[in-house]
């Protein structure tokens, strides 16, 4: 340890580029992680804060929430279904709305208030139980008791409550189930019958969700019944999402190990006549491995400290409209496989120490 950290100390240019260039290519990992987090959480969260065990859709929707249009009174036939504990509507309307005053986009999602549609989430206020009332996730600063309008609707819902990481694609409305159909039966005069777009449900003690599933698909006609896993990852826009920036992490990782590994190996190579000398003066080669590994930890982990510096300063300066923050057990993963990897990448260098043969430094051969 101490030759290494001497190494280190007069070998401060070179040993601190390095460092540098581990701690950008760690800062992209990082960024580009934490990145497709929130982007995943933002088209998933609404599905993923649901303390439902499975959603049925329309048959012809494939498995997209708002392409699904179901009767309301199909919710009872699935409730009748064996394995089903409980069952809960949810309706999404995507329109234009002034919320807090300040126009933009907004998913109005209508659930009944205890039940398996309800979301998870709340971080201030209450859910709604009014027609009146809903309950938000956006970016924007929204506090309780503001008001929301949906554009064409006379209807002013007050803000009762705010929820985090429920948002379903943009910011996201939630109100009851009177709620969203007084809503859209103002927005579509005439309307005979309002439509819900998925039903969640809950399975009973020990039942695998899986197979309540395939069970509601038998017994209800015209739907596609999904665990909630499934769900989440049949979303639109999830699997490319997902794809995109595991192979951006993924280049960016292998690139890191390479950079880290060819280094040592050079600095190695570059040292044979000294580690030579070490080994003909009684150094040991697992000596002479530790302290290439302890010089590998040192670099990663200097560089991972920046790096997640550089990260926090970025996110934070990054106005996307997504929930962006930094998962301490996301980051630590990271920073672990990337010692992992550089150290595994180390072996190259450790491999050219152990064929050293200390009987050349006398000139023996």
């Amino acid at each position: 340890m101490n030759l290494a950290l001497t190494e280190m100390k007069r070998a401060k240019l070179r040993f601190g580029l390095l460092t540098a260039a581990v701690a950008l290519l760690v800062f992209l990992i990082v960024f580009l992680s934490t990145l497709s987090g929130a982007l995943l959480r933002a088209l998933t969260g609404a599905i993923e804060a649901l303390p439902a065990d499975g959603l049925v859709y329309s048959e012809a929707s494939r498995a997209n929430v708002q392409a699904s249009r179901l009767d309301p009174a199909l919710a009872a036939q699935v409730a009748d279904v064996p394995g089903v504990a409980d069952v809960g509507t949810m309706a999404v309307l995507s329109a234009n709305a002034t919320v807090a005053g300040q126009a933009g986009e907004l998913q109005v999602i209508g659930v009944g208030p205890g039940t398996p549609s309800e979301p998870e989430g709340l971080r201030e206020g209450r859910f709604p139980t009014a027609p009146d009332e809903i309950a938000v996730d956006a970016s924007g600063d929204v506090a309780l008791g503001d008001v929301v309008r949906v554009n064409g609707s006379s209807i002013d819902l007050t803000v009762v409550g705010r929820l985090v990481g429920t948002q379903f694609g943009t910011d996201t409305g939630w109100v009851t189930t009177p709620g969203y159909d007084a809503l859209l039966r103002e927005l579509n005069p005439g309307l005979p019958v309002v439509p819900i777009n998925a039903v969640a449900f809950t399975v009973a003690d020990g039942a695998d969700p899986r197979a309540v599933a395939v069970q509601v698909e038998q017994a209800v006609d015209g739907t596609l019944a999904l665990d909630k896993a499934a769900a989440v990852s049949a979303l639109p826009g999830v699997e490319s999402v997902g794809q995109t920036f595991g192979l951006l992490v993924g280049i960016t990782f292998v690139i890191g190990v390479v950079v880290v590994g060819f280094f040592f190996l050079i600095l190695t190579v570059q040292k044979l006549r000294t580690f030579t000398l070490l080994r003909a003066t009684g150094a040991s080669t697992r000596g002479l491995a530790a302290t290439v590994g302890a010089q590998i930890s040192a670099v990663v982990l200097g560089a991972s400290v920046i790096a997640v510096a550089l990260a926090w300063g970025a996110l934070q300066g990054l106005s996307t409209g997504l929930p962006v923050t930094i998962d301490p057990v996301s980051i630590s993963g990271v920073v672990a496989a990337v010692l992992a990897a550089s150290l595994l990448a180390g072996l190259l260098s450790i491999r050219r120490i152990a064929q050293i043969d200390p009987a050349t430094a006398a000139g023996a051969r």
